[in-house]
This record gives structure tokens, sequence and C-alpha cells, in this order.
């Protein structure tokens, strides 16, 4: 069955407004832009089962940039912001004082985490988007959500696969192997990327 382009019914970016959602961490991948700029994004779903919040299953995105000026304790977490990361674990209620032996371990570890996450809106090129600015503990930690389904085409096509980025962790049964992280190769392109 076709279909004919009605562009009267295209999704007009809508943004979500600015406040506090309650989310769960579902993956979290290194990407690295154009210009060799490297973040850990971290993929949140607002959660479905909070009474009174909206936009259940809708996604907002957290990124985590590679330090210019590493510090030591920055090297310890691949470097990143070692406050940062650590902010990342207190607030998904991580246990303190636990050992990792890896960035990978400790991503693999906040999967599924339930947190809070903090979102305004920033300009852009002259338009809005929304930013995580921060993630707090969440205030609902007995999770009841429940994930949509993936739908797929009864042909079982894969219609676009990204196979450029390697992910650190992401919610699956299995977990997803790292493989060498000095090969990371350009994803982004530079627009609706803030800096």
């Amino acid at each position: 069955m076709g279909f004919k382009n009605d562009f009267s019914q295209a999704d007009s970016g809508n943004i979500k407004p600015e406040g506090d959602y309650e989310c769960i961490i579902t993956a979290i991948e290194e990407r690295t832009t154009k210009n060799g700029k490297t973040g850990l994004n971290i993929s949140l779903v607002i959660r479905n089962d909070v009474e009174g919040q909206k936009y259940g299953n809708a996604m907002l995105f957290y990124t985590l940039w590679k330090r210019k000026e590493p510090s030591q304790l920055d090297m310890q977490v691949g470097g990143y912001g070692f406050s940062q990361i650590m902010g990342l674990g207190k607030a998904a209620g991580l246990p303190d004082g636990k050992d990792y032996a890896s960035l990978k371990e400790y991503c693999e570890d906040l999967l599924n985490k339930c947190v809070i996450a903090h979102m305004v809106h920033e300009d852009y090129n002259g338009k809005p988007q929304e930013k995580i600015k921060w993630l707090n503990p969440t205030k609902y930690p007995d999770c009841k959500h429940v994930f949509k389904k993936k739908e797929s085409f009864s042909s079982g096509q894969t219609f676009a696969k990204n196979t450029k980025n390697e992910s650190f962790a992401q919610a699956s049964a299995a977990p997803v192997g790292l493989g060498d992280l000095s090969e990371f190769e350009d994803v982004l392109s530079d627009d609706g990327v803030p800096f």
C-alpha cells in the first residue's frame, strides 16, 4: 500500500514544556561530532507510571562532553568530568563506594535506573530546543513503567541501521560490546549541536 506526502500532517517540532520529568535511562553511547568533540549521550524515556506526568514514553537526551584538558580524576572516567559522572551515578542511585573496572561497566550499571531529568529550553539558531540541565534522584523508586513494544514491518526489512556508533550500554537482554574506543567515527552533523 502506497501513500502520498501530506505535509499538513507533519510534526511541527513542538517541544515539551520545561520542568522535571521522571525518566528511565535506556541507553548510553559515546559519539563524536564532525568537529571532533566527543560526548557521552544518555537516552532517557519519560516514565508512563507516574500519575499526572505527561509525555509518557517520549524520549529525552542528555550529553556529557569530554573535557578539553582532563584532570587525572577525569582520566579515570575516559576524560569526562569525574564530578559529572559521579553526579549521574548519584542521581541514578548507584551505591557509593562501589568499585568499577571501567566506564563501560559503570554505564551498564546505570541502565534501567530511574532519575528525574530537569529540562529547560535553550535557543539555538533562533529555535528553542530541549536541554537537560541536570539529573536528580527519582521520587518514585518503585518503577512500574511499561515499555512500548518495538514495532516491526511485516516484511522484516530494516530501513536504516546506524552501525557507526558504539554503545557503552543499552537496555537489552544481552550487553552490547564496547569495542576499541580509539576508533570512533564522526556520526553527528553540526546541525542541532549547540556549540
